[in-house]
């Protein structure tokens, strides 16, 4: 007899440790194309995460499981609300893309708010722990070779530092390619090392001596990959985070490793200032672009996941069409749902936040998550992938989830 249990355990263990992945299949229809450039934010794809979380669902339901009723309903919210603006869309088409992702993320958070954590704690913890130690070591061995490994499998993509438009760091007149993991970009690896790591504190064990050890590697390997990324946000707020968070005697340790990085770290942040000052330019036209299309739709916006088509029709600075979502979730949100959206967005997340916060007990578990919400905030004003990016929602909805198993678990 199959033991429904044991797969239950397996499926999530899969799907937390290949949630950071990319492998999937797409399909170009023609609303995916914009000026004949096959835009990988507009395509449809089936995602092998997206089998695993499927394959996890079927099972919940044929056990018969308790849902927690405030998180479905709250997803059930979102999606209506996201759904809203399809009807004014100029192309429903990408919309639905999008659409459909956060279906199977959402889902995949609902199972997770729905679940006694005390029950899943240690799945997550060893899922999520061994995925942050995978991806730091593929990012450390790209940057090394100056190029990928090979790694389909996981969704990585071909690709070494002579590739035209990828990500590289200049020290000294010297490039180093900046490593990408399977993420799509060195931003979104750095995010995910910044994020992940804080969602392994609230789930470790500390008596265990075999968790302690994991528990040490992954906050290692996570820091190393942030390192490697040269991405600025992440480095700051991975050290505010570690400030904050690690006892005096690693505090001495962390202001060691900064003085030693210091040349490093200067040249990165001064950059923008000098011959990397197009990152900025960027931003602030994305940004003046996102404003325009949530005056010209206040209420409703262009639709979902229609920036890009939009901004298409103007040109952002640089050596070739740069076509991104702006770089901020908030006006992201205001600029393709409008009002409507962002009370949408305000509502479903803030909601788990707000019941954390009124916890009348207080413990690491609550003001870890805490951290992590406030850190969300902090890159989301910086950056799209939280709410445009397969790995980005799929990690906003795992913290929404265990927001939720949290507070059902203090029985608030």
């Amino acid at each position: 007899m199959l033991n429904l249990k044991k797969v239950e355990e397996t499926l999530l263990f899969l799907t937390v440790f290949f949630l950071p992945t990319q492998l999937g299949k797409h399909f170009w229809p023609d609303f995916s194309f914009v000026y004949s450039l096959p835009i990988d934010y507009l395509s449809p794809t089936l995602y092998f995460w997206d089998i695993l979380v499927i394959l996890l669902c079927i099972i919940f339901i044929i056990k018969k499981e308790h849902i927690n009723r405030k998180a479905i309903i709250l997803f059930y919210f979102f999606i209506f609300i996201e759904s809203l603006s399809l009807l004014i869309s100029q192309n429903i088409g990408v919309g639905l893309v999008r659409l459909e992702q956060y279906l199977i993320s959402g889902l995949f958070g609902v199972y997770i708010a729905s679940c006694d954590l005390s029950r899943v704690k240690n799945i997550l913890f060893w899922g999520l722990g061994l995925s942050i130690i995978m991806e730091s070591s593929l990012a450390i061995l790209q940057f090394i070779k100056g190029e990928t490994l090979g790694l389909w499998i996981l969704g990585e993509r071909t690709f070494s530092i002579s590739t035209p438009g990828i990500a590289k760091f200049d020290f000294k007149g010297i490039q180093f390619l900046r490593p990408y993991g399977t993420f799509p970009h060195p931003n979104v690896l750095a995010g995910f090392m910044v994020i992940a790591p804080l969602i392994v504190v609230t789930l470790r064990e500390t008596k265990d001596i075999y968790s302690s050890l994991a528990f040490k590697m992954t906050i290692f390997f996570a820091g190393v990959a942030i390192i490697l990324s040269v991405s600025r946000v992440a480095i700051l707020t991975g050290y505010l985070e570690a400030a904050f968070l690690l006892n005096r005697k690693w505090k001495m340790i962390l202001v060691g490793v900064v003085l030693i990085l210091l040349p490093f770290i200067f040249i990165r942040f001064s950059s923008i200032f000098t011959f990397d000052s197009l990152t900025i330019l960027r931003r602030e036209e994305l940004a003046e672009n996102s404003w325009k299309m949530f005056t010209s739709s206040p209420i409703m916006g262009i639709g979902l996941n229609n920036f890009i088509p939009s901004s298409a029709q103007g040109l952002i600075s640089g050596p070739s069409r740069f076509l991104q979502p702006v770089h901020n979730i908030f006006l992201l949100t205001l600029s393709e749902t409008g009002l409507v959206g962002l009370l949408g967005l305000l509502i479903t997340f803030g909601y788990p936040v707000w019941k954390l916060i009124k916890l009348r007990i207080t413990n690491n578990e609550q003001r870890t998550l805490l951290i992590i919400w406030g850190v969300i905030i902090f890159l989301g004003i910086f950056d799209h992938y939280f709410l445009t990016l397969p790995q980005g929602y799929r990690l906003l909805f795992l913290i929404w989830g265990l927001s939720f198993s949290l507070v059902l678990k203090t029985n608030i």
